[in-house]
């Protein structure tokens, strides 16, 4: 181990947070241990609202009940029942999350838990770059307006405590019913970042086409 990891264990507290623990906490700042994707309530909930509403049948009675198109029902049923299949997260440490974050890559090369440990957080996304999903800088951008800056606040607060009062701290958040959910944005980030890139595409393709 090096000098620097073995100062980052001991300044942030990691040699008291098991391996478990650390499943609780993203590298970019998320407490993986508030996300319901990790925690899985949501898909106890569609579990037990597809089995009500699809013994009711409300396919057949729901347009005359409420005035829902049929199709738009039968729409919903089925996400319902996928989401209830869909396995709980395992954290974004322990190989759930997306599998090609930037984040998680820069972490891991620098030995880092999280961000928390880097002298650059939060770090700055060039004017002109816009790797949004390959460069780590521009994605934690991404992460921290879904987040309304949630993230970053988690990551100050690591340096301030260390991660195992900040876990302590988070754990009885989530007991008290907190979510990633009461702090995630109502605007469509990542679909006009995917929006803007598929018109880039299709210019560069039709300047490719016109040479």
């Amino acid at each position: 181990m090096n000098m620097e990891k073995e100062y980052n264990m001991a300044k942030y507290d990691r040699n008291n947070i098991t391996t478990e623990e650390t499943h609780l906490i993203a590298p970019c700042g998320i407490y993986c241990g508030a996300c319901d994707m990790k925690l899985g309530r949501s898909r106890g909930i569609a579990k037990e609202m597809y089995r009500i509403l699809n013994g009711f049948n409300f396919t057949d009675v729901g347009p005359f009940f409420m005035g829902i198109e049929r199709e738009r029902i039968s729409d919903f049923l089925n996400i319902l029942e996928q989401w209830s299949k869909r396995e709980n997260c395992a954290g974004c440490l322990a190989g759930g999350g997306n599998p090609a974050c930037p984040i998680k890559t820069c972490v891991n090369i620098q030995g880092f838990t999280t961000c928390a440990e880097c002298e650059c957080v939060p770090c700055k996304r060039g004017e002109n770059n816009e790797n949004w999903f390959q460069d780590a800088s521009a994605f934690l951008e991404l992460i921290t307006k879904r987040y309304r800056g949630w993230n970053i606040k988690n990551l100050e607060r690591i340096r301030e405590i260390g991660y195992r009062q900040f876990i302590d701290d988070m754990q009885e958040e989530v007991k008290a019913g907190f979510t990633t959910s009461d702090v995630i944005a109502d605007d469509m980030i990542f679909t006009e970042v995917f929006n803007k890139m598929l018109k880039q595409g299709e210019k560069d393709e039709r300047e490719k086409t016109n040479k």
